[in-house]
């Protein structure tokens, strides 16, 4: 996710958006079909509306959920929309140099440059500062499916996890806990499928990971690997217990008592990226098999 500062914000609100609630000349079909076309997102998902359902306000949804570098290639396309008409002068009067033609004279295109130069000279270091950002190695896949799939709260609580895991190692478990299990709900949920009455992440797990054909004992893989694949799966539903009793023993779901001891950061860091990992995994194993659901959510 880019955390942009106030400043940031109204720079971005005062170069794109002239009138309240729109982005440049952009209507709503010419809008999603941006979005689709550069980005594979639907802008006018429910994700993108938690701001306002403006287009501006959705471009803001999509800063929030987005890592650094999928902004800054946003900002440049949407620059480069903003200033084609000015951009096209100039390099048609730079080729005009050397014709009987005032609109070739260099000196006329050596001051369309310089004009151009400084009103760029904000949005470039915008972009810098965007570019400079912190990006999880991992979050920007998690971002586009979050989003396509309006997964919003997935990601939230993934980075709730990971930017309290020095500061708050226990709330970062229980938070990476949450995400497994809004991960677990969801694929339920859109495959109509009760959930079970223990609502504990075991659980949860055990009954998402049967309609994605997970479970340790399911065939469908290469004889080669088929030992591998079932070890592996195995292994999963062994982390995901683990996350689930370290966060219960150790997490903020239970209050802390007078005494409590922390964990230790390497833990909850062990925790969160293991939780991360299954999520992934689960969600793109959920989109390949049933591609379908994503357009009913």
């Amino acid at each position: 996710m880019a955390r942009l500062k106030h400043y940031q914000r109204d720079l971005i609100k005062e170069l794109f958006s002239d009138e309240p609630g729109y982005v440049l000349d952009f209507n709503n079909r010419t809008f999603a079909e941006f979005f689709e076309d550069h980005f594979e997102i639907n802008i006018y998902a429910d994700a993108f509306s938690e701001k306002g359902t403006s287009k501006f306000n959705r471009l803001l949804a999509f800063i929030d959920l987005s890592p650094p570098h999928l902004v800054v290639e946003a900002l440049i396309l949407l620059w480069k929309r903003k200033n084609a008409e000015r951009d096209a002068e100039i390099e048609t009067a730079a080729m005009r140099c050397g014709m009987d033609d005032w609109t070739g004279n260099p000196e006329y295109v050596a001051a369309l440059q310089e004009n151009a130069a400084i009103e760029d000279t904000p949005f470039h270091k915008l972009i810098d500062e965007i570019a400079s950002l912190p990006s999880h190695t991992i979050l920007p896949h998690l971002s586009r499916v979050s989003a396509e799939w309006t997964l919003d709260t997935v990601e939230r609580e993934f980075q709730r996890a990971f930017e309290g895991v020095e500061k708050d190692p226990e709330a970062a478990v229980t938070a990476a806990c949450s995400m497994l299990e809004g991960v677990c709900k969801s694929i339920l949920d859109s495959r109509r499928i009760e959930k079970p009455k223990s609502m504990d992440i075991k659980s949860l797990y055990k009954a998402a990971r049967e309609p994605l054909g997970l479970a340790p004992d399911k065939d469908g893989v290469p004889n080669e690997i088929e030992a591998d694949v079932r070890t592996v799966l195995s292994g999963l539903a062994n982390v995901v217990q683990g996350i689930g009793a370290l966060r219960t023993h150790s997490g903020t779901a239970h209050g802390r008592e007078r005494g409590f001891r922390r964990l230790d950061p390497r833990i909850a860091r062990l925790s969160v990226s293991a939780a991360l990992a299954v999520s992934l995994f689960l969600i793109e194993t959920w989109e390949k098999r049933f591609p379908e659901d994503k357009l009913q959510r």
